[in-house]
């Protein structure tokens, strides 16, 4: 397979070129440039080759060449480079026949009952796709529009289009970018740029819903200015709120190895019917077959198979190998995404073998989760948080935490190898940008700074609605008082002594100069980003104020059961800060002696 893949990777950038002579007269035509191309480089049959040139400079041959075009090299007379992308003249009429073909021969395939989804259908959308690929002014629109709606993250840029140049439907004309691809990057650079690359897909597939259907290693570069540039913009997907809901919420069941919540994941976008159905015999028709014989299946092959947790190529795997009992579907939409899940993480295991694509797609399937668009997530939510009388739900933040306890030993050294990595991602709002922030790498992520940064930002309108209807009264009773909230309390307390210990030891007993860690290398954050951050916290310390109020009043009305609340919390946080004040000086205690001890004897 490794093999294959690397014989058809020349297919994205390094194609056999045209001849560079039609290359110049499709630019003089589509242009209607009458003169030369550059000084010295004229079009066949140039109407006048003694006008003025359209470029500076035009590079001899293209610097790169694919599979519907190729780019050449130019240099406007203001000095500016700017690459020329010039499409294929046999590009339109080849794919047609290939598309009439295949469309031809999946007819008849399907016809013979073979298969679970349209596959006439899918082959149309993507038909409809490559050709709109093809119209080189819809790319120039597709780019602008993915740019503006990952602003919130500060560090995804793509090639502007330029203005004295408007784009045609067969040349586009593009601001040149300095930087590399994957295979001009070292070890380190090219983990980064996967990073930023899955982050800023994964985002775009739960949270945009406006995904770059085609991020393949020819279409992604690091600039030179760290930023991650996009290429390309001709195949896009565009994911239904439903959709990216339900996708965000897979990818936590996988995590958690929550096989039955997957295959209602799987309803939810389609790909499997409802009723579920199952046959015995490969041969036989489809009866009846149930959400958990189907999550029992899924458990069995996922186990077994390599990277099943991790690898989301073996999620596909096994999904192939069950589609011969278990009916699935293959709506077009689930085509183009499994596509871009599968290239991303063929880029990211060139540069971590271990690289697990769920991890890293997490902070986002939470961000999503916590922001619905749709009633059903809405409800879904707010059933997951609240019970009916408006009280917490004590055992889902259970669940939470042990689940984070669990997640902890493999986090914590991912955290120490990303150390210092710019703030976590979070989010914005879909007038703004949808939720996120300055990215971080995900191991880092914090589910309380989702909480935050959706607190204040309009996508969080139904997070909001909760803290508000809380019955905070009950919170602060259970949560000073009750048994079942016993482990909180102490883990608040372990948590503040730590935090307190290293403040300690860092007041107390500095490293010197020389082993003191450079700061680390941040992430560029654009203009754009920093005023949505800026809005975000705004908004925040406004919502802080309307909620404490909200719940001071509401504590007044509840009477004495609500000052007892009020002062069994203030106890307890006393009690708490003591308790963690003590463990953190007994640890700091005989480092901070030692230092003292080390300074006399220097005297």
């Amino acid at each position: 397979e490794e093999e294959i893949c690397e014989e058809l990777k020349p297919l994205q950038t390094t194609n056999k070129p045209f001849d560079d002579a039609e290359a110049m007269r499709l630019l003089s035509e589509e242009l209607e440039w009458r003169g030369p191309i550059a000084p010295g480089v004229c079009a066949p049959e140039c109407a006048e080759p003694d006008g003025a040139p359209l470029f500076a400079s035009i590079s001899a041959s293209p610097i790169a060449s694919a599979s519907l075009g190729q780019v050449y090299k130019a240099t406007l007379h203001d000095g500016s480079e700017v690459a020329v992308k010039v499409q294929r003249p046999s590009a339109m009429r080849q794919v047609a026949t290939d598309f009439a073909v295949l469309t031809t021969v999946l007819y008849g395939i399907q016809s013979t009952g073979w298969g679970n989804g349209d596959l006439v259908e899918i082959t149309d959308i993507v038909a409809a796709g490559v050709f709109e690929e093809m119209d080189y002014r819809n790319e120039a629109v597709n780019a602008q529009r993915f740019e503006r709606s990952l602003d919130f993250l500060g560090y995804v840029s793509v090639p502007a289009a330029v203005p004295s140049l408007p784009p045609t439907p067969r040349v586009l004309v593009t601001e040149w970018v300095a930087g590399r691809h994957l295979s001009d990057l070292s070890r380190e650079e090219g983990t980064r740029m996967t990073n930023m690359a899955v982050d800023a897909v994964t985002a775009s597939l739960v949270l945009t819903g406006f995904v770059h259907a085609d991020p393949h290693e020819g279409n992604i570069m690091l600039g030179d200015d760290g930023r991650l540039y996009f290429l390309d913009f001709g195949l896009m997907s565009e994911v239904r709120a439903e959709i990216m809901e339900a996708f965000a919420y897979g990818i936590q069941c996988v995590l958690n190895k929550d096989w039955r919540g997957l295959v209602t994941a799987f309803v939810q976008t389609g790909f499997v019917g409802t009723p579920i159905e199952y046959r015995e015999d490969t041969t036989g028709e489809f009866g009846s077959g149930s959400p958990e014989a189907m999550a029992a299946e899924l458990e069995e092959r996922m186990e077994s198979v390599p990277g099943g947790t991790s690898r989301f190529g073996a999620l596909s795997t096994v999904l192939f190998d069950m589609g011969n009992q278990w009916r699935m579907y293959t709506p077009p939409y689930i085509i183009l995404l499994i596509r871009t899940f599968l290239t991303l993480e063929g880029i990211a295991g060139q540069v971590d073998p271990n690289f697990n694509i769920y991890e890293v797609s997490l902070p986002w399937a939470v961000r999503r989760a916590l922001s619905p668009s749709t009633s059903a997530g809405e409800e879904a939510l707010r059933g997951a948080l609240l019970a009916s009388d408006n009280t917490l739900r004590w055992d889902r933040v259970n669940e939470l935490i042990e689940q984070q306890q669990l997640a902890a030993p493999a986090g914590e050294q991912q955290a120490v190898e990303a150390e210092g990595a710019a703030e976590g991602a979070s989010a914005a709002a879909a007038a703004e940008g949808p939720v996120g922030g300055a990215a971080t790498p995900p191991a880092t992520a914090d589910p309380l700074d989702a909480v935050r940064v959706l607190l204040g930002s309009p996508g969080g309108a139904t997070l909001r609605r909760i803290a508000r209807d809380l019955d905070s009264t009950e919170l602060l009773t259970t949560l000073t008082t009750s048994r079942k909230t016993r482990h909180l309390r102490r883990l608040g307390v372990r948590m503040l002594a730590e935090s307190l210990t290293q403040r300690f030891a860092a007041a107390l007993s500095p490293p010197p100069k020389h082993e003191r860690r450079p700061p680390p290398e941040q992430l560029p954050v654009s203009p754009a980003s920093e005023a949505l951050r800026r809005r975000r916290a705004e908004r925040l310390a406004g919502v802080r104020r309307v909620l404490v109020a909200s719940h001071l009043q509401r504590q007044v009305r509840a009477g004495w059961r609500g000052a007892a609340a009020i002062g069994a919390v203030g106890l307890l946080f006393f009690r708490v800060a003591v308790v963690a004040f003590c463990k953190a000086a007994v640890r700091t205690l005989p480092g901070a002696v030692g230092g003292i001890r080390r300074a006399v004897l220097r005297g």
